[in-house]
């Protein structure tokens, strides 16, 4: 069982809180199509996880089983607590060079996309940090931290790490000595110069101090901008995931220094061959407009409704998944992936949203025809889901979700 299923229910409750304070409040916190994007991300890694675990899984136990040290026994408490303090000791340093080496930034970016910054955010996880990430835990496996108990306290660091991604919650006295907070992690995902590449710990912020990467948020300070330094300015989740990768590859391929094509992947973050652009310098992020497409309410609400669907397709299939032969799971990983592109297209294209809706249906229609046919399923699925289809083009076509909001005077001149 993969017991982040278990959280996803937790997870969405506190969001719904957040999202009621925020309004209660009267902040601006939280954008449909910002949040849309976050939980796409999240849903894309957690189901593309189905087939890419089983790499990280290999790897460390493998390692643990070949050259582990000492034989620690899961049954001793400080064996556990050891584990718990080395693991946000490794997860510092993975954290940190993520942000200090090209390569490993191209996987992490995809968390700090995000221009608002809300407990959605906290969901917005990397598609390919398994092909390096498990670097930084090889001192684990050798020193003998059994695989169950690797891979638990990792599960935990993840999950204390969620409560973190709010604005809400002010500095917490002493606590913001020791633990990472809501305060020192909005530090973290900050793009202001004074704020940029601090606070990388996971659970304890202690390591920042100790190695001088500890920034207070400073309450007198000009407000916090939040996102990367080059945005996204997309919602499609699979370009999001591609974006740095791309931009490396294009650099690789442009330069004429071949010592620059190899080594450029593994250079300080934003290092660039001097054959194909200037250093960068810091951009102006004052007078910078978050990336935020027109969407009238109609269209909002539609592709809201649209989601809540999506995900629990989602949690459905990250349940069952060790039952269902691979072929169901590839196939239903890659249309969940089409059905998260598609809806990140309607957010940017509103006016496409009947063509666009009808090929993501479309698709949708021929895997689950596909699947109930092998699998031998009540066609009673493919009636519903054809039923659902029909209903939700026929709103389309009726409602004029597709037309373009109304300017309002301001924004007309």
């Amino acid at each position: 069982m993969d017991y982040i299923v278990f959280a996803i229910p937790v997870f969405l409750v506190m969001i719904i809180a957040e999202i009621t304070t925020t309004i209660l409040r009267k902040k601006d916190y939280y954008r449909v199509n910002d949040s849309i994007n976050s939980l796409s991300m999240g849903m894309l890694s957690i189901s593309s996880g189905i087939l890419t675990k089983i790499i990280e899984v290999s790897i460390y136990t493998g390692i643990f089983s070949a050259v582990a040290v000492f034989n620690l026994n899961i049954g001793d408490w400080w064996v556990w607590l050891l584990a718990w303090f080395a693991y946000d000791f490794c997860y510092y340093w993975g954290h940190r060079k993520g942000h200090e080496i090209n390569i490993l930034w191209a996987a992490h970016a995809i968390h700090h996309q995000s221009e608002e910054y809300n407990l959605t955010t906290a969901l917005r996880q990397s598609s390919s940090k398994f092909l390096l990430s498990w670097v930084f835990f090889i001192p684990l496996a050798v020193a003998g931290v059994p695989p169950i108990v690797f891979f638990t306290i990792s599960l935990l660091n993840l999950l204390y790490q969620f409560w973190v991604h709010t604005r809400h919650v002010p500095k917490l006295g002493w606590f913001e000595n020791f633990f990472v907070t809501p305060s020192n992690h909005r530090v973290h995902h900050a793009k202001n110069k004074k704020y940029l590449d601090k606070n990388y710990g996971g659970v304890f912020i202690i390591w920042d101090r100790i190695f001088s990467t500890f920034k207070e948020e400073d309450d007198n300070y000009e407000a916090i901008r939040y996102g990367t330094l080059k945005p996204l300015r997309s919602w499609n989740p699979v370009w999001a995931n591609l974006q740095v990768y791309s931009g490396l590859w294009n650099d690789a391929s442009a330069t004429k220094n071949w010592k620059d094509k190899f080594t450029l992947w593994f250079r300080k973050t934003g290092y660039r061959p001097a054959d194909v652009a200037k250093p960068m310098k810091f951009p102006d992020i004052h007078g910078y407009e978050n990336y935020n497409p027109s969407m009238n309410k109609g269209l909002q609400f539609y592709s809201g409704i649209q989601f809540i669907f999506l995900m629990g397709a989602t949690t459905g299939l990250m349940a069952i998944y060790r039952l269902t032969p691979s072929w169901f799971d590839v196939l239903w990983i890659a249309v969940i992936a089409c059905n998260l592109l598609l809806s990140g297209w309607v957010l940017e294209k509103p006016d496409k949203l009947f063509k666009l809706e009808t090929i993501r249906f479309a698709t949708t229609l021929l895997a689950l025809g596909f699947t109930s046919q092998q699998m031998q399923i009540s066609p009673a699925w493919l009636t519903a889901a054809s039923l659902f289809t029909l209903v939700s083009l026929l709103v389309i076509q009726l409602t004029g979700l597709q037309k373009e909001p109304e300017k309002s005077p301001l924004e007309a001149s």
